[in-house]
Parts: C-alpha cells; sequence; structure tokens
C-alpha cells in the first residue's frame, strides 16, 4: 500500500450533506477548448467505444497516458472528463476520455448494452492507448461504474482468470471514486424512498440514450411493451440482464460486481469514496466484509456524495487528490 493522506476535504458551506454534493455534479464544465483527436476501437462483438484524444505538444515518448472513463449515465463530455482531461493535459499528460459503447459519439455504434460487467471494453481502449504509446506510461480514473468495471478487469488479471495483456506492466496507478463495487448492495440502497428522483433520473436518462442498435432487436421491442421499468433493480431486470445474456438482475450483479476481485487487484490503486455517498454506500468497502489487496490504498472522505466534493472554494478536491497520486513517484 502507497502512503497517500492528501488533506481532508471540506465542504462548501452550501453544499453540505451528500445529497447536495451529488446534485452539485450536474453543472456543466464547457467545451475541452483543446485539440482533439478520436478514435475508434471496435470491439470483439462488433460494436464500438470511442477515444478522444488531448495530447500536449511536448509530450515525450515516455509519458504518461491516462484514461477517464465515465460512470452509468456519463459520457466524455461529462462534467468531470472535461475537468481532470484539462487538469491533466496542464500537467503535461496524454488523455483519452472514452464513450462507452451506446454513450456518446458511440451512441450509434452499438447493438448491445455497457453495464457494469464490460470490462473488456476497457482492456480494448487501453490495448489501443499502449499502441498509440508503445513507450508511454499508462494509467486510469474510472468514475463510479467504470470504477467497477477496471477494479473488476484488473482483479480478474491479477488472480490469472484473464491473461495480462502485454502492456499491463507500464500500466503504472490507477484511481476509482465511488465505485458500485457490490452491485447487490448497491441495488438493496437505491430501493429506498428517499432516492427514487435518483431512479427517476437515471431510468429517464438511461432509457433515453438506449442505442438504435439496441432499439432495432426483437428482445427490446418484447420488453419494451411491459411497464415502465420504476427503479434501477426493475430496469436492470426487464432491460439490461436480458438484453445482455443474464437471466436476470441477480446473476448480472453476481457476475458483475467488482467486490468478488478486488483482492487480487496488483495495479497500485487509489480508492476515493465518501461517508455520505447516497448511490454507493461506504459500508461496501469495508476490509471486514470485501478484503482488498495490498496495493489499494483507501481514502474515505467524511464528506463529498457521489463524486461530488465541491470544497469551500467551490472547486473539486477530488481533482487535486487524483492529479497528486499520479504525481507521486
Amino acid at each position: 500500500m502507497i502512503s497517500f493522506q492528501p488533506p481532508a476535504f471540506e465542504p462548501h458551506q452550501l453544499l453540505r450533506g451528500g445529497h447536495l454534493q451529488t446534485l452539485a455534479t450536474v453543472a456543466p464544465a464547457g467545451p475541452i477548448g483543446l485539440p482533439t483527436r478520436k478514435h475508434v476501437v471496435e470491439l470483439i462483438d462488433g460494436d464500438a467505444v470511442v477515444l478522444h484524444e488531448t495530447c500536449p505538444p511536448d509530450w515525450p515518448a515516455n509519458g504518461l497516458a491516462v484514461l477517464l472513463v465515465h460512470g452509468l449515465s456519463g459520457c466524455h463530455s461529462a462534467p468531470y472528463m472535461i475537468r481532470l482531461a484539462k487538469q491533466f493535459h496542464r500537467q503535461g499528460v496524454r488523455v483519452f476520455r472514452i464513450d462507452m459503447r451506446g454513450c456518446g459519439e458511440a451512441y450509434r455504434l452499438a447493438k448491445q448494452l455497457t453495464h457494469a460487467g464490460r470490462s473488456d471494453d476497457l482492456l480494448a481502449a487501453l490495448e489501443t492507448i499502449a499502441t498509440l504509446a508503445p513507450q508511454g506510461r499508462l494509467g486510469v480514473v474510472a468514475v463510479s461504474l467504470g470504477g467497477n468495471q477496471i477494479l473488476r478487469a484488473l482483479g480478474r488479471i491479477g488472480a490469472g482468470v484473464d491473461t495480462g495483456p502485454l502492456w499491463i506492466d507500464r500500466l503504472e496507478r490507477i484511481v476509482a471514486v465511488c465505485p458500485p463495487i457490490d452491485l447487490v448492495r448497491c441495488s438493496e440502497n437505491m430501493q429506498r424512498w428517499i432516492l427514487r428522483p435518483y431512479n427517476y433520473y437515471f431510468i429517464r436518462h438511461l432509457m433515453s440514450r438506449i442505442p438504435p442498435g439496441v432499439r432495432a432487436r426483437d428482445d427490446f421491442e418484447l420488453r419494451k411493451s411491459r411497464p415502465r421499468p420504476r427503479t434501477l433493480r426493475e430496469l436492470d431486470e426487464q432491460f439490461t440482464a436480458p438484453l445482455s445474456g443474464f437471466s436476470g438482475a441477480l446473476e448480472y450483479y453476481e457476475h458483475s460486481s467488482a467486490a468478488n476481485h478486488i483482492g487480487t487487484v496488483l495495479v497500485p490503486t487509489l480508492l476515493l469514496v465518501a461517508d455520505d455517498d447516497p448511490v454507493v454506500p461506504v459500508d461496501c468497502f469495508s476490509e471486514s466484509k470485501h478484503p482488498w489487496s495490498d496495493s489499494t490504498t483507501r481514502l474515505v472522505s467524511k464528506h463529498g456524495g457521489h463524486v461530488g466534493f465541491i470544497d469551500r472554494q467551490r472547486n473539486c478536491w477530488m481533482d487535486r487528490v487524483i492529479l497528486d497520486w499520479f504525481a507521486r513517484r
């Protein structure tokens, strides 16, 4: 475990509490304002993800290249993706913001849904980055659902379940922010009546961005005729699980949860979570519940909500923590 103890997070005086911190994340970040190159990464099943690259003009051949991974309802233009890309760029880091399958500019390139278990999609993206930067050092910052995906991928590689790619030794560090590593526990949490507005938001957003390639499938039309889901659990039971080859939500959760693999993650990892996260219960990260590998540094903030962390100066504390993590050699 790497010794790492940044200054404690102090929330903005008008954003005290997990819900307010979480809601503050929807504030737009504006355009990236940097030269960007797009890479379409074809996946083994015919779908594709898209990488949006910003590269400093003086980036050295052995410089750091970081993959930024969004959460459930995000894409390459999510506020935290834009903020982090700009800040990494200022520090001379080459950045690749991903659109997972069906998201952002990958919307029309998918016949399958993205979900918590799509770890192979991230490995395919990293394979492309490793090819574009053959001598570069690699890193990953993955938020929420993306955090689950990368932890699952690396845990499976560490355990020998999946073969490690040739570039794995160049993957220096990762950060997982508020990852829903225990999908059963998170699903149970989302059933609470106080979180119904969150369910409504996610369902409305996710249903509106189901890719045309998925909508054209017969099995989608069959399930679309049923009553509209009211919770994320119902959404997973009605759409995500069966359209992705699972018998139901429970099988999907058990197959896709990173909690089953976190003990074998060998890459130095920073886990950044908040005690007042309304979406991902902090007890998911208890050592007694899910043993972590020695390579993982857990940073549990008293405040911050779900991917919030807006401090007294209206800056995002998590951004500074992430950059400091990668700056340590």
